[in-house]
């Protein structure tokens, strides 16, 4: 099958990364797929990096009769079985496309309210199916919006398990930000943006470096648009005397070493994302989690069983939970082993695909664009 991708998104995050890991495997497994996203972007240059087949398109505004005229000659060009959104604005974009005859699905990875009126009419008559990234968002849509439950397929999220692995050197990373190996080290990994719950993950270091001064604080990602979270999350650390204790390393690839090198990984998302990546990733590096109740978290994990469950947004209940991990490393060890297990059991990034695959072929059929 030939596929097209489309990402109207300015800035790089997990979706946009999976996004680019999707057109990788596809072109890897005997298909034709390709990204189209807005050469302006930031989207654009990681996706470079990360060696996708990439396609510019202008993607500034929703209606741009130009820019969905250049979709469809690309398509027709490379006979595109299907098209594949993931945001508003792509989404707007390609429905002409959709009302021409050719499929097209819209991912769904975010817990907020789709909004008036014209966005769910988008999202019921303007897509083939809704790839929803976890049950609760194919709840939401269903009971807010009225969309039917048979055009919502659940697909959650998957890390490659031959990357993410707890067999990797756990010193090189320490090594590099001369962080000794009896040191503990708490790692928040995702974009710095308001629902990640950044701001509050420093309020409750604050009360474990009070009972663990020596431990060490890792914030991974970047800011989003003006970045001015991120100035402001700085500003917090330096206000409260922490900068050689929390350190803010910005976007990085080698998320994989940092896991490894962790002792636990902190979730502290306080709404909007519904299923983090980031928490397969921990699992699946054998890394004990404290995660907020958000999204499907507490679908995904059991409390007291891979990790700690804390109250989105609450400082106090996150630190009290780090402060047991860390001070009870046989329990972290066995939460950590049972995580492990689940992500070997659930995770796998080709099971995932097949599943979309098997998704896909069925729109296509359905179409007759296969």
């Amino acid at each position: 099958m030939n596929f097209l991708f489309l990402e109207s998104s300015r800035s790089w995050g997990g979706q946009e990364y999976r996004t680019c890991l999707e057109v990788n495997w596809l072109n890897g497994h005997g298909h034709e797929a390709w990204f189209g996203c807005d050469p302006r972007s930031q989207v654009f240059g990681k996706a470079q990096e990360v060696g996708t087949r990439i396609v510019p398109f202008a993607m500034a505004r929703r209606f741009d009769p130009l820019t969905s005229f250049h979709l469809w000659q690309f398509c027709r060009r490379h006979r595109i079985a299907l098209i594949k959104t993931f945001s508003s604005k792509d989404h707007w974009l390609a429905l002409p496309l959709y009302w021409s005859g050719i499929p097209v699905t819209r991912s769904r990875c975010i817990t907020d309210p789709i909004g008036g009126a014209n966005r769910a009419f988008v999202f019921r008559h303007g897509c083939s199916r809704i790839v929803a990234d976890a049950p609760v968002i194919k709840r939401q849509l269903v009971e807010e919006n009225g969309i039917p439950s048979e055009k919502i397929e659940v697909i959650g999220s998957a890390v490659d398990l031959s990357r993410f692995h707890p067999n990797r050197d756990k010193q090189k990373f320490r090594s590099e930000i001369d962080i000794p190996a009896d040191v503990p080290v708490i790692v928040n990994i995702g974009m710095i943006r308001p629902d990640k719950g950044q701001l509050t993950l420093v309020e409750a270091a604050r009360t474990v470096l009070q009972q663990y001064p020596e431990a060490r604080f890792v914030f991974v990602g970047e800011g989003t648009g003006a970045r001015k979270l991120g100035v402001r999350l700085r500003e917090a650390i330096n206000r409260y005397g922490l900068s050689e204790r929390v350190l803010m390393l910005g976007y990085r690839w080698d998320i994989p070493d940092i896991l490894a090198a962790s002792d636990l990984v902190v979730i502290a998302s306080i709404g909007t994302e519904a299923s983090p990546i980031v928490l397969r990733e921990a699992l699946a590096c054998g890394r004990p989690v404290v995660a907020t109740r958000v999204g499907d978290i507490a679908e995904v994990i059991r409390d007291r069983e891979h990790g700690l469950l804390v109250s989105p947004g609450s400082s106090e209940e996150m630190a009290a939970a780090i402060i047991q991990l860390i001070g009870n490393r046989e329990l972290a060890a066995r939460w950590a082993e049972n995580g492990l297990l689940l992500a070997r059991a659930h995770f796998s990034f080709d099971q995932m695909m097949e599943h979309k695959l098997r998704v896909d072929r069925e729109i296509a059929k359905k179409n007759g664009t296969t």
